[in-house]
């Protein structure tokens, strides 16, 4: 299989044109469109639906981005590689990572980067559990910082990080308790992420087990929607403490810690598993371990200090 024929297909479906595909390749348009004819000649199927503003994936066209990218990923990582074997680590390293952990994670990341490793480049995916996990599963990413759920007592086992759910709302006017039962959230108008969201699932599963009827305002994805919401409509929040320290710290917000049961967000690291890491990919990670590890919580921490 030619790489040259992979890289015009893909470029094609990220562009969804041939035209523009031939463009930003630097080959006449008819040339894309014989490769790819000869790729769904040789794949036995379309791999696009041709529309009157450009063309979109079919199921197999799909299918085949997904091993094309894995396929030309793999081998420019074995250029690195190769090229920097002797030397310093290089090459692109792909992270995924939810925009909670953004700004405490990447700025020093790339401080150290710039001061030991330059020949490290990085891809910077802001997305949530799910989106993660399968953009490492396809191989899109290489390294994936994300979110787990449990109810229970904090455990005795190191973590990166860990935090206890709490209910957030306005502080003008709101007199909370440090401690909520979760029962008691059938009280409250609540912003939750959406359905599919790692949060959201965990509170719907315990409200369905212990019978409580959430009043779910409205799904918004995005803090800054949550928590307008909370400030000028009354509405409260369910969020690990990290996510809102700011707020907190400037009197805007008052929490209450949700018990009965405890909620535990953990934060993980997971490298993909499509090919072996790269110098640069291990490298990153355990930088990016060592930095989240600074905000990890001695057992027996109070969940007001935790990140």
């Amino acid at each position: 299989m030619d790489l040259a024929d992979l890289r015009i297909f893909v470029r094609a479906a990220e562009l969804g044109s041939f035209s523009k595909a031939a463009v930003a390749l630097g080959v006449a348009q008819p040339t894309v469109s014989r490769i790819i004819g000869e790729l769904e000649t040789r794949w036995d199927g379309s791999l696009f639906y041709r529309t009157g503003r450009g063309v979109t994936l079919s199921e197999l066209g799909q299918e085949a981005l997904g091993r094309a990218r894995h396929l030309l990923r793999e081998c420019e990582q074995a250029t690195e590689d190769l090229k920097a074997f002797s030397r310093l680590p290089s090459g692109v390293v792909s992270i995924g990572i939810p925009p909670s952990i953004v700004g405490r994670v990447v700025p020093e990341l790339l401080i150290q980067l710039r001061a030991e490793l330059p020949g490290i480049k990085l891809h910077i995916y802001e997305g949530f559990g799910d989106q993660i996990e399968r953009g490492l599963a396809e191989g899109s990413l290489d390294i994936g910082i994300y979110s787990k759920y449990h109810e229970g007592a904090r455990g005795t086992d190191r973590l990166l990080v860990q935090s206890q759910l709490i209910l957030a709302g306005a502080s003008e006017g709101w007199e909370i308790p440090p401690e909520i039962m979760f029962e008691q959230l059938s009280e409250f108008p609540l912003i939750l992420p959406p359905p599919a969201n790692g949060l959201r699932v965990i509170i719907d599963s315990i409200a369905r087990r212990l019978k409580v009827s959430l009043r779910v305002i409205a799904d918004a994805d995005s803090y800054l929607v949550q928590r307008e919401m909370a400030l000028q409509c009354g509405c409260f929040m369910i969020k690990a403490p990290h996510t809102i320290s700011e707020d907190i710290e400037r009197g805007l917000l008052s929490t209450s810690v949700i018990r009965e049961p405890y909620i535990n967000r953990h934060i993980v690291l997971v490298t993909g598993t499509q090919r072996p890491p790269s110098r640069a990919c291990s490298e990153i990670a355990t930088r990016m371990t060592a930095i989240l590890q600074t905000y990890a919580l001695p057992t027996g921490s109070e969940p007001q200090r935790e990140i």
